[in-house]
């Protein structure tokens, strides 16, 4: 078997330890605490602002994480 090829940008500067793993652990809790709200008896719904401009309404944790716009490599879905 090959080994997989990856093209990246020359840019791209590879991080790791504690410091990544806290930032990591921000971003998952901040798409948790936007989720967590939508669940259980007492769920709130959530007003977005969707690309073409639009209004939605909802408490559907799936279609809110499909809304967001998620830019961190760890919270992407």
């Amino acid at each position: 078997m090959h080994s997989p090829v990856l093209v990246l940008k020359d840019s791209l500067k590879r991080e790791s330890g504690t410091k990544v793993h806290h930032a990591n652990i921000q971003a998952s809790k901040a798409i948790a605490d936007i989720i967590r709200t939508t669940l259980g008896p007492r769920s709130m719904l959530k007003m977005l602002l969707d690309a073409a401009g639009g209004i939605v309404v909802t408490n559907d944790g799936n279609s809110i994480l499909g809304e967001l716009d998620i830019a961190h490599p760890a919270t992407k879905a």
